[in-house]
């Protein structure tokens, strides 16, 4: 694989003006083609470049997915958490009502 030497572009109105000669050529520039023209290497290159898009967002697609079922497992615990507080509230209310009633109940019966 050959190295090629970074070279600042004098114009940044050229963006490919110092690219290596595969790349140049992928672009159509400096190989007498017209820029106009589709070759398949250019087709080849869209469509590389579209798979990879579309991988990329299949792969996003999925996380943001797996995202979304850890955030309704995490709502569904919190729920399962509040309720059983709440029913363990309610339970200690009834047992503090039903002492209650059973001390009433008591002194009724002693008079």
């Amino acid at each position: 694989m050959k190295r090629r030497k970074q070279q600042q572009d004098p114009n940044p109105n050229t963006q490919a003006s110092f690219l290596g000669g595969e790349e140049a050529g992928l672009l159509g520039e400096d190989t007498g083609v017209q820029t106009g023209e589709i070759t398949s290497t250019k087709v080849e290159l869209i469509s590389s470049m579209v798979l990879t898009i579309g991988y990329s967002l299949a792969t996003l697609s999925n996380v943001l997915a797996l995202q979304e079922e850890e955030a309704m497992e995490q709502t569904r615990s919190s729920n399962a958490q509040n309720q059983n507080v709440h029913f363990r509230q309610m339970h200690r209310h009834l047992s503090h009502l039903n002492n209650r009633l059973d001390s009433i109940e008591r002194k009724l019966n002693r008079y």
